[in-house]
């Protein structure tokens, strides 16, 4: 009963503390390179990228076949929600925000595929998983980006619906703190190009 204890007892802490791991908190992931978050031409026009924040829900995170935090390897996957807001409203550090707070603009939802287990993530290896980012916005656009994270440099903007359909571009991001969840708070800057003749 007491080992049955201790491991509830650990569990949420260490689902905390891989969850901040995956998506890079602790310095992990550097600042928002200059040359990925400065100004691109978009319809023959310089044009200022889009910012926003996320808030990742650790309560939503769920590795496929229900595989524990601590047991997961090379090409397990897993996915997990959040929400967004404008830019500014997440504080840095570690924040009393609840991803379900009002004031949010959208959804983002993250399904990706982990490229290493937990012991060689926390010695280095990078990236530590591939991901597929989905940010859908309340005016029923979104944003589709892919890409290895992290520490990987940016992810590709590869597609988009609404408003942004046919969209390109880059996306990098900053991890400014984290939630009441357990997970980060990113900033996330959106470059997106125009879109190449066919």
């Amino acid at each position: 009963m007491e080992q049955r204890s201790l491991i509830h007892r650990h569990a949420v802490p260490l689902m905390i503390a891989v969850g901040l791991v995956l998506s890079g908190l602790g310095n992990i992931v550097p600042g928002v390179p200059p040359q990925f978050a400065a100004q691109t031409v978009h319809a023959g026009g310089p044009h200022q990228p889009i910012t926003l924040d996320v808030a990742i829900d650790c309560r939503t995170w769920r590795f496929s076949g229900g595989i524990p935090f601590d047991q997961f390897g090379r090409g397990d996957s897993f996915l997990a929600d959040g929400r967004l807001f404008p830019a500014g409203t997440l504080g840095s550090g570690a924040q009393n925000n609840d991803p379900n707070d009002s004031g949010s603009i959208g959804k983002w939802t993250q399904r990706g595929t982990m490229n290493a287990t937990l012991a060689e993530i926390v010695a280095g290896t990078r990236p530590a998983f591939y991901a597929t980012w989905f940010f859908f916005l309340d005016d029923g656009s979104g944003l589709v980006v892919e890409g290895p994270h992290p520490e990987s440099g940016p992810m590709a903007v590869v597609g988009g619906m609404g408003r942004f359909s046919g969209a390109a571009g880059l996306l990098v991001d900053e991890i400014i703190g984290s939630n009441i969840s357990g997970c980060p708070n990113l900033r996330v800057i959106i470059t997106l190009k125009k879109q190449a003749p066919k």
